[in-house]
């Protein structure tokens, strides 16, 4: 996707509004860089999460307006339709989305769907092109929407309602990175999440906002460790080893299946450092990685060792007492083979 034709016309994209209340019409580069890296690891743990990753979109940074300091992301999403209606039709779906945005699903899906229809009549009476069609349209207004609300929701809110035991952690602590970063910021009086000179969250709400909740355990936390030695075909890879956790490597795995993980082996990453790996069009890695099961699938792939680069050796696998050091403050350890791959 061509990044530049996002920042063409804004009627092409949905925006997320980040509006600072601020005495002048700036603020710290600091601050700016923090509350875009928070929205943008809150898509990331929702796309990751609920909707195993199959949203693929571009997230960009529009121009502000003359006389304001009003943040514009623009999000274009494309792929995940199944997914995301998947995810909208689930009991948990329809409760995370209600507890966010105040609406029901249904009904939103058909507000989307009727703008959408005037949006083509208008294009096809000026003898334009449409580009993003309903479906495209419904995922990035989607993702949209949930941000915008988890960053609105008060604590309380999230907690009466449960959300913060159904929400994605990562999700959540981006929401608490958030409104540090705000705290941290002395001239920023106020937020608001729409282009109205409006600032409905105060700064005296930063506070509790950006509390780190104490979340029960869950059940994926109490799932054992499983052990397994795979081939992987990269296809979206990650270089930088510090942004792993927002955007997850991407692969697929000995049935072709998508997977997403992240790499934790230094001896690997010290390889990457010193450029000494033969890198390809679509690499291929034999790895050692641990992952829990959380509804009859694999969740939190955790790449523990990177055996093989392109059929170059890089390392042995570890050893049960190696693994016992790595995994050693989890409930415990079972090791598969065969099994794991039926997933």
């Amino acid at each position: 996707m061509d990044v530049s034709e996002l920042i063409l016309s804004e009627a092409d994209s949905d925006i997320l509004y980040i509006h600072f209340d601020v005495p002048e019409h700036h603020i710290r580069l600091q601050t700016f860089l923090a509350s875009a890296a928070s929205a943008q690891k809150i898509i990331a743990a929702l796309n990751h999460e609920l909707f195993d990753g199959e949203l693929h979109y571009e997230l960009v940074v529009l121009a502000s307006e003359e006389g304001s300091f009003l943040k514009k992301l623009a999000l274009w999403a494309s792929g995940g339709v199944v997914s995301v209606f998947a995810f909208l039709e689930s009991d948990m779906g329809k409760a995370y989305f209600r507890g966010l945005t105040g609406q029901d699903p249904s009904q939103w899906t058909e507000q989307i769907g009727e703008s959408h229809a005037e949006y083509l009549e208008d294009v096809n009476l000026k003898g334009m092109s449409a580009r993003d069609p309903t479906e495209n349209k419904i995922c990035s207004q989607l993702v949209i929407q949930m941000t915008k609300g988890l960053l609105e929701i008060s604590r309380d809110d999230l907690e009466s309602t449960g959300l913060q035991n159904i929400g994605p952690d990562d999700a959540l602590d981006a929401r608490s990175e958030f409104y540090e970063a705000c705290m941290q910021d002395s001239d920023v009086r106020g937020v608001g999440f729409a282009p109205e000179h409006d600032f409905p969250i105060p700064r005296n709400r930063f506070p509790e906002r950006a509390i780190r909740g104490t979340r029960k355990i869950d059940e994926e936390k109490e799932q054992p460790w499983i052990i397994d030695v795979e081939n992987i075909y990269v296809t979206s890879p990650n270089w930088d080893k510090n942004d792993q956790l927002a955007r997850h490597w991407k692969g697929k795995d000995s049935i072709r299946k998508d997977c997403y993980f992240i790499i934790e082996d230094d001896k690997f990453w010290s390889h990457v450092r010193d450029n000494d790996l033969s890198v390809n069009v679509l690499d291929r890695l034999k790895v050692q990685w641990a992952y829990q099961i959380s509804n009859g699938r694999p969740k939190n792939r955790r790449v523990l060792r990177v055996l093989e680069f392109n059929d170059e050796t890089l390392s042995e696998e570890l050893s049960s007492e190696e693994l016992e050091i790595v995994l050693g403050s989890f409930n415990s350890i079972e090791v598969f083979t065969d099994q794991s791959r039926l997933f």
